[in-house]
């Protein structure tokens, strides 16, 4: 039995990544680029790409004092807010299916029996809790198909 491949570890550091994402992005200006423009123009694996967008959402954005964006379909350096506002949206409705996901696949099963441990009876309620916010958020419109967003969009 042969061993696996390994593969070498990516000599470009993440700092690096970071800056040719954000050039290029930034460079684009309100149009935007999709992730595949982004590798292609600036010679990046998709490992690569990953690790500069980690790298600009952890450091960059703040320290160029401008938001990095994805709105579902291209990556945005901006300072619009209804922009960023859409941009959150989209991601949290994400997070609000893998919530409801970890939910009822781990918790709501247990029933009465998740009880027995305060730990996981004080996530299920940190959960709930979430969850519960997110509904909110739904319900006075702030979602990803929000006619206030898509309102704010088309003035600008």
């Amino acid at each position: 039995m042969t061993p696996p491949e390994q593969t070498p570890r990516d000599p470009m550091p993440r700092v690096r990544a970071a800056d040719a994402v954000w050039e290029v992005v930034a460079q684009a200006g309100e149009t935007g680029l999709r992730s595949s423009e982004i590798r292609e123009r600036q010679h990046l694996t998709r490992g690569q790409f990953e690790n500069g967008k980690a790298h600009i959402r952890d450091y960059k954005a703040v320290d160029e004092g401008a938001s990095f964006v994805y709105d579902g379909d291209v990556y945005v350096v901006t300072r619009d807010p209804c922009r960023c506002a859409l941009a959150l949206t989209i991601r949290l409705s994400s997070i609000d299916k893998q919530l409801r996901r970890l939910h009822d696949s781990i918790c709501r099963p247990l029933g009465k029996d998740l009880d027995a441990d305060p730990t996981l009876r004080y996530l299920d309620r940190q959960i709930i809790a979430m969850l519960d916010n997110m509904a909110v958020m739904r319900q006075v419109g702030h979602s990803p198909t929000s006619r206030k967003l898509e309102g704010n969009a088309k003035s600008k």
